[in-house]
């Protein structure tokens, strides 16, 4: 398909060949730019998923060493349920 578009401008003249090469490379350009920004965009949702479930696993062991916490406090105060 390349070919038959500048075969095409190559008929109309240089400024239109020079226009559909420089068309050509940019759309080569944007394409890449956005694969290149799909990519650190999945990387950094791959890492902040990462960085949730470590926060959560975290905040998990210290609800339950507050809770022993607070059930040891409660037996040595005399208390049964805190």
């Amino acid at each position: 398909m390349d070919n038959s578009i500048l075969q095409i401008a190559g008929t109309l003249g240089v400024g239109a060949f020079l226009a559909v090469i420089i068309f050509i490379f940019a759309l080569k350009y944007i394409r890449s730019m956005e694969d290149r920004l799909r990519d650190d965009r999945k990387f950094m949702e791959d890492r902040l998923t990462g960085l949730l479930k470590d926060d959560q696993r975290c905040r998990d062991e210290n609800t339950r060493a507050l809770a022993g916490l607070t059930a040891a406090i409660g037996r040595i105060n005399g208390k049964a349920n805190l």
